[in-house]
């Protein structure tokens, strides 16, 4: 082979190689942040709100102390703790819902797998224990699904959190889930339960799916990160378009 052909093939590998190299890189980024939110959601769900005490937050406090703190002081007497393991993709790739959506480089990584991803904790401490505890995951949402609205936000973002605290439902709410409530908007799906409700239940609430943040296809529903939640959306949507019948007098 003459030096005028082995030149551009070995410029060739070597942009081949960089690339690998750069998607291996962000691929195994990817799944590390998977194995660190299954880890933290294991922390999580050993919190028992109402019970768990100081000395049972301390571990997970030091444990996470790289990607989280509290927000002002943290004594026994009070402290909200929260935490953040975010990967983002480099603006160029990741992309934005306006023209840059439509171009080429966010849809050839998505292609290859890649995508921002976050998983989000916290827990309140007060009056001697637990009081609130959440978990919550963000992926990115498929290129060819977003809108090209200023106002949209092009992922999927699911939090459960359990309190004693709660409220009750909303006015949306059916009123044969007393402990438990959900609120989708277009940016968010949100779930909250008590301590009082059925333990088979709190379970389905906290159990989270890490598939999206590594698969190839990227995810386009909450029903692939919390199914529990997106059942009990699509419940209460369909509750909320059922006549009512009139009461009699």
């Amino acid at each position: 082979m003459s030096k005028a052909k082995s030149g551009p093939t070995q410029l060739l590998l070597a942009i081949l190689l960089l690339f690998f190299a750069a998607w291996g890189t962000v691929e195994a980024q990817q799944w590390l942040l998977r194995w660190r939110a299954e880890r933290l959601l294991d922390d999580v769900r050993a919190l028992t709100v109402d019970r768990s005490q100081w000395a049972d937050v301390q571990p997970m406090m030091r444990r996470w102390a790289k990607w989280g703190g509290p927000s002002g002081a943290c004594t026994p007497d009070f402290c909200n703790y929260r935490i953040n393991i975010v990967q983002t993709l480099p603006p160029f790739l990741a992309g934005t819902p306006d023209s840059s959506a439509r171009s080429w480089l966010p849809k050839i990584a998505q292609d290859l797998g890649l995508r921002s991803t976050a998983a989000h904790a916290g827990f309140t401490f007060e009056r001697g224990a637990v009081s609130t505890k959440w978990f919550g995951e963000q992926v990115t949402l498929p290129v060819q699904d977003w809108s090209l609205s200023s106002k949209y936000i092009p992922y999927l973002s699911v939090l459960s959190g359990e309190s004693y605290k709660f409220r009750g439902p909303g006015k949306d709410t059916p009123e044969s889930h007393p402990n438990r409530t959900v609120l989708h908007t277009n940016s968010y799906m949100v779930v909250s339960f008590t301590p009082q409700e059925d333990p088979a239940e709190r379970a389905a609430l906290m159990d989270f799916q890490f598939s999206c943040i590594t698969q190839l296809t990227p995810c386009a529903s909450e029903r692939d990160i919390l199914y529990e939640a997106w059942r009990m959306s699509q419940e209460q949507e369909n509750s909320s378009h059922t006549p009512q019948t009139p009461r009699t007098r």
